[in-house]
Order: structure tokens, then C-alpha cells, then sequence
């Protein structure tokens, strides 16, 4: 689906044909599940917040620039209500590496003669919820969203630059938890 026919799709909600929202969700749900669980470290959690950015993008459809590709805003969207949930009053004092990890946002199904893969892989879950939030909303988009630098700034709202330094230092810093946690690249590779 080209940003065209993502365009087109706006302009029928707009015009109140709510059906011609299903296709975007369609197409943006999974990506955007698995930045959510990135970011929230919880599934369901993770789901509830893709609910209602899509609940939201929905109903602000208007602010949408004519023309203007409806994943990065989507995204965005998604990105705010992620950090807000990060933020939030019942959240604080819980550190993230205590809430549930999902080690399959970082690996695809394994079969359970795949065990190693399956531990390195909760493994760099639990370091990856132990960074920041900037740190780790970076690793995501580039790391399992496949975003590009230029998508990465225009989602979180900084200069393309700023996207480099945060991937920079959050790679060093995802080694360094990865490394006190005794995995090795070794482990990695």
C-alpha cells in the first residue's frame, strides 16, 4: 500500500466511510504490536496500547496534512501513548526488567529444541528493558520495526543526527547490561 492509497484511505474516513479505516489498521497492526511490546515489556499491555492509537488516529484523522503518510503519524501517536504509559503514576517504583518479558519480540517462534536461542533471546529482553526509554524506543524502531533514520526522527520528533547518537549510545549500552548479565557476543553470534 503505497502513502497514496494510504491517502486515499484518509480521505474516505473523512468523507464518512469508517470502513475505510480496517485496511490501515490492517496493514499498521502488526508492526505496531511489536513496537508496543518493545517499548511496554508486556503484551497485554502492549495490545491495549495499539487499541487506542488506533482509537485516537481514528478520531483525529483531521490533523492529518493532506497527502501525508499515515505511518510515521500513526506511529507517533503510538510512540505518546507508549511513553505516557511508561510514565504513568502506577508504573513508577516498578522497575521495567520486574514486569512480564516477552522474549518473542526479539525472536521468532522457536522450536524447544532451540533453547539457547530461546534464553539468549530473553536475555537481551530483559537488558533491553533495563535501559532508558529513549535508549530503548530506538532500539525497537530501528532493530525490529526496520525504520530507517529518517522514519526513526520524523516518529519520535528529533533531528536525524539525534537518532544516530541515541542508537550509538544505546547499543553501548544494551552490550554493557548484555555483558553484566554474562552474555558474551560469543553468546550472539
Amino acid at each position: 500500500m503505497t502513502n497514496e492509497s494510504e491517502w486515499e484511505l484518509v480521505s474516505r474516513c473523512l468523507a464518512g466511510n469508517p470502513s475505510a479505516f480496517e485496511p490501515l489498521v490492517r496493514r499498521h497492526e502488526g508492526p505496531a504490536l511489536a513496537v508496543a511490546r518493545g517499548l511496554l515489556g508486556d503484551a497485554d499491555e502492549a495490545a491495549d496500547a495499539v487499541q487506542d492509537a488506533f482509537v485516537r488516529a481514528y478520531h483525529t484523522l483531521s490533523r492529518l496534512r493532506p497527502g501525508s503518510a499515515f505511518g510515521p503519524w500513526f506511529r507517533a501517536i503510538l510512540r505518546n501513548l507508549c511513553l505516557d504509559r511508561l510514565r504513568s503514576p502506577r508504573r513508577r517504583g516498578q522497575p521495567l526488567d520486574e514486569r512480564v518479558v516477552d522474549a518473542r519480540v526479539w525472536s521468532e517462534a522457536q522450536a524447544p529444541a532451540d533453547a539457547e536461542r530461546s534464553e539468549l533471546a530473553k536475555a537481551v529482553q530483559a537488558a533491553l528493558a533495563k535501559l532508558s526509554p529513549d535508549h530503548r524506543e530506538v532500539l525497537v524502531l530501528k532493530e525490529m520495526e526496520g525504520l530507517g533514520y529518517a522514519e526513526i526522527a520524523q516518529t519520535i520528533g528529533v533531528p536525524k543526527g539525534t537518532v544516530g547518537s541515541r542508537l550509538f549510545h544505546a547499543r553501548a549500552a544494551l552490550q554493557e547490561v548484555l555483558l553484566a548479565q554474562g552474555v558474551t557476543l560469543e553468546d550472539v553470534t
